[in-house]
């Protein structure tokens, strides 16, 4: 448990949001380690969702390229093409306008609806933008395309809980951290039509990995406590989110076959908050980054250099085995969990 448990000394207790916390797993996470840990072979379902990611990144980064504000046109055209990936998938879009600086932006909404506690929302979520000179194939079509392969297999699923997939305008720079923000906007219009979301997962930058020593490097605050071998996946929350933090982490832990580590982070971390979760914080929702930790172990980061063909689709699709099992969790929709795992242990009131 060493490595799995470097952050409990920065996390607080509690949690200030609905998520319950997690029951006691009944096999403990397996520690990320200093050297590498030999994969098991690829399954049939993750060298298809490979595939999927594959695709659409190529689509994002590598046909339509960067798009931002100074790239208006590339940015609708993303836009427009996300909402026809997910019309394909049997989604009716909803398509939330805005126009800043005399730019028009948009976020996109696909939802599927909840049972018996259809009030209550799971945001999976990530932003489609990238940064000024950069393709953005990690940062952040490979998030993107994690959201689309999510909504793919999630959708006509019998869940408890309305899940909703969003994808994001205007998270990199100037817009990042403001009110322009695509999340930042999004989170207020959830907040001004009083709805209830229980949890956001935002997908960022999740493509990435290393079996190198020293490939994964650590924020000034966290230096000496993070593995420096970059091949796990970090799960980054506030300290109110904690409880969602310890869910998803352990999740992935336990039912995915990629290494996880949880951290819950006081506000003295800033790099905590760098992606489309802090929105959601601002408005008192447990949130977490999901993320292979950007410029903390990717050398192209907002680079030119950040195209599709360096990705590890491979790792990145058993992620997204594991966070989907981890949403039927959050969702109470049990045709995803492990075969262990009983719809009675859903942690769904």
């Amino acid at each position: 448990m060493r490595r799995l448990a470097w952050f409990l000394t920065l996390a607080c207790c509690g949690c200030a949001g609905p998520v319950p916390a997690p029951r006691p797993a009944k096999q403990k996470p397996a520690p990320v380690a200093e050297a590498p840990a030999a994969l098991r072979p690829a399954s049939a379902r993750e060298r298809a969702i490979a595939a999927e990611l594959r695709a659409d990144v190529a689509e994002l980064a590598g046909k339509i390229g960067e798009r931002n504000a100074d790239k208006k046109w590339e940015l609708a055209s993303a836009a427009d093409w996300l909402v026809e990936a997910l019309e394909k998938a049997g989604y009716a879009v909803q398509r939330d306008g805005h126009e800043i600086d005399g730019v028009a932006v948009q976020n996109l909404a696909a939802e599927v609806r909840g049972g018996r506690a259809a009030k209550e929302v799971v945001i999976v979520g990530a932003h489609y933008d990238s940064a000024q000179g950069s393709p953005g194939a990690n940062d952040n079509a490979s998030g993107v395309a994690g959201v689309l392969a999510l909504a793919r297999r999630y959708k006509g699923a019998a869940i408890d809980r309305s899940l909703r997939f969003v994808l994001f305008a205007n998270e990199e720079p100037p817009h990042f951290q403001t009110p322009k923000m695509g999340s930042w906007l999004y989170a207020q219009g959830v907040q001004a039509r009083g709805e209830k979301v229980v949890a956001m997962l935002s997908l960022e930058s999740i493509g990435v990995y290393s079996d190198a020593a020293g490939s994964q490097r650590a924020p000034k605050a966290l230096e000496g406590k993070v593995p420096t071998v970059g091949n796990f996946t970090a799960v980054v929350g506030n300290t109110e989110s904690k409880a969602l933090v310890d869910l998803v982490a352990e999740g992935l832990s336990v039912r995915g076959s990629l290494p996880a580590i949880g951290a819950a982070l006081p506000r003295e971390v800033p790099e905590a908050g760098w992606s489309d979760h802090w929105s959601f914080w601002k408005i008192g929702v447990p949130a977490v980054m999901i993320t292979d930790t950007a410029p903390f172990r990717d050398p192209h980061y907002h680079r030119p250099t950040d195209t599709p063909a360096r990705l590890d689709y491979d790792r990145a699709a058993r992620l997204v085995v594991g966070l989907e099992s981890v949403i039927a969790e959050l969702v109470g929709e049990s045709t995803a969990l492990a075969p262990d795992k009983k719809s009675k242990d859903l942690l769904v009131p």
